[in-house]
């Protein structure tokens, strides 16, 4: 038995999409799995800034694969860090999937934009129980926000801290807010664009944000935190997402032994800030980068997914909306692999974030 699959591919980085990315067709046959590996096929592969960080160059290196299918081909890289698929075919000594589980890559640089994948058993983490729309997600915004909240303050007080958060509408804030007023009691600020729509600021108050703030009010010489969080209040965390011209009022925020976290860049690349504030203030700047937290510590991205898994299925948190983009992998008429991301990639930075479902 043998099954047909289709990878987005590329040989050489950049950022011309349509012409640098590729699609390859191969087969995978089941009488050539070796015993330690697993067949998967994809259900839902989203589309995120780091992913196409990657392809352009000099973040996160993709691997080189030379087995797509059974058959060795020329070492090509495959797009995509985040995905989930479901096992169809186990190896005769796998012993921690079986047929029909549902799993996501372990590491990043996985190669996650194909219809079929053959993975080894340790490259792979279960994450039955919750639907396709949480698990096809839950490996990057929801552990970038767990994490966050878990490593740089290990004793939060129950309703007396706060969190301030530029990029307020963006899928890690949304998640941060969940987790953050769920697990810990903690208040969340959400610093949003100007314009948004009251049905959009209802959205990020219903998900646990406590206050939602324009950017133009939160960058006024005159604004004060404290119209918010009170006298008494201690803003403990200051969460970057943007590296944008609020960071400078992010940091003015932070009440003394503050930390302000650093996660994302589309915004800029410089940050800057009255040093005064860090040297009177006793504040810390620090980087988060999921990526490297995972190759630093396996077992921490693992057991990340596990709680996430479990508080999906408690009801305690979410899944974030996204754009889902179907395509039809079983058509016989159906439209090219790469032709469907690079469509969805363009759309990505109109409306947000895409993720492709397979049928």
């Amino acid at each position: 038995m043998s099954v047909e699959g289709a990878a987005v591919t590329y040989t050489t980085p950049g950022s011309d999409f349509e012409n640098i990315l590729k699609t390859t067709k191969f087969t995978v046959e089941f009488d050539k799995i070796k015993p330690n590996q697993v067949v998967i096929k994809a259900k839902a592969t989203p589309i995120n800034p780091s992913d196409l960080g990657q392809i352009i160059g000099g973040y996160n290196d993709p691997k080189k694969i030379s087995h797509l299918g059974t058959a060795e081909n020329q070492p090509l890289s495959v797009g995509g860090n985040e995905g989930v698929y479901q096992v169809i075919y186990v190896g005769s000594n796998v012993k921690e999937f079986s047929k029909g589980d549902q799993v996501i890559p372990w590491l990043p640089a996985f190669g996650t934009w194909r219809t079929i994948a053959i993975a080894e058993e340790r490259d792979l983490i279960k994450v039955n129980g919750i639907s396709v729309n949480q698990a096809a997600t839950i490996s990057i915004n929801p552990s970038t926000a767990y994490q966050i909240l878990n490593q740089f303050v290990t004793d939060w007080k129950n309703g007396e801290d706060w969190i301030i958060q530029n990029s307020g509408n963006s899928q890690v804030s949304k998640y941060v807010s969940q987790l953050a007023t769920k697990l810990y009691g903690i208040s969340v600020i959400s610093i949003v664009r100007d314009g948004k729509s009251q049905d959009e600021i209802d959205g990020l108050l219903k998900l646990g944000a406590k206050h939602v703030i324009s950017e133009s009010e939160f960058k006024d010489e005159k604004f004060d935190i404290k119209k918010y969080t009170g006298d008494k209040a201690n803003v403990r965390l200051a969460l970057n997402g943007s590296t944008n011209s609020t960071v400078s009022s992010l940091v003015k925020s932070l009440s003394p032994n503050g930390t302000l976290v650093s996660y994302g860049v589309v915004g800029g690349t410089k940050i800057e800030y009255d040093e005064r504030l860090q040297l009177f203030r006793n504040l810390a700047t620090k980087p988060f980068w999921l990526t490297a937290n995972t190759y630093r510590d396996p077992q921490f991205k693992k057991q990340t997914v596990e709680k996430l898994v479990h508080l999906y299925k408690e009801g305690k948190i979410t899944d974030v909306p996204y754009n889902k983009v179907l395509y039809k992998a079983t058509d016989g008429d159906k439209e090219d692999l790469t032709q469907v991301y690079l469509k969805s990639i363009a759309a990505s930075r109109k409306s947000g974030k895409q993720v492709i479902f397979y049928e």
